[in-house]
């Protein structure tokens, strides 16, 4: 049977973005089982009332685990372009066994994917370019984050098709995910990044 993973930060007691969670994991149970699973009946253990930590779920027809770890960010420091045309990553799989063979065989801090020619995702989060016009994330990304979501809603970010011609037109790359909002740490520079 096929697990998938959630990861939801809490922040003193409360899951942030349950909705766009919830949607997730529903368009997931549609997609593979026609089950469905209420995240808002999650119970919050006494211990993780006060603190930043990552709530991980993992699940299938039911949720079969939930664990409760501290957070801190890993600082990217080194990002290297790598091109796969074949990944898929259209649902959050509890498996991630390709996308951490390229993060690992790429031997730097995280990667950013190319396919078909474009811009992705990195290997754990979605990604926002910076020019002179705006903050741009890429239409296409292996997965449709909730960071991403909650910032397209709030018009913060525009989705846009990103070729790998054009990522010279762009100075600054931020890495946002579930567990990084935007501006939780300092971009790279998009000259900084490995080819």
């Amino acid at each position: 049977m096929i697990q998938f993973l959630e990861t939801i930060r809490l922040v003193n007691g409360v899951l942030q973005h349950v909705d766009l969670h919830q949607q997730r994991v529903n368009n997931t149970l549609r997609a593979y089982y026609n089950e469905k699973i209420d995240l808002s009946s999650i119970k919050i253990p006494y211990p993780y009332k006060e603190g930043v930590f990552k709530c991980r779920i993992v699940y299938d027809k039911k949720i079969q685990e939930i664990k409760f770890i501290p957070y801190t960010i890993k600082i990217r420091k080194t990002v290297k372009l790598i091109i796969n045309n074949n990944i898929n990553y259209q649902y959050k799989y509890a498996n991630r066994t390709e996308l951490d063979s390229l993060l690992h065989n790429a031997n730097t801090d995280d990667i950013i994917i190319i396919k078909n020619g474009f811009l992705t995702d990195s290997a754990y989060a979605n990604i926002i370019l910076q020019n002179s016009n705006g903050l741009f994330t890429p239409a296409h990304p292996l997965l449709y984050g909730t960071m991403r979501q909650y910032l397209l809603n709030k018009n913060f970010i525009i989705s846009k098709d990103i070729h790998i011609n054009n990522l010279s037109y762009f100075q600054y790359i931020y890495f946002i995910n579930a567990m990084q909002p935007f501006g939780s740490q300092p971009p790279i520079y998009v000259k900084d990044i490995i080819l």
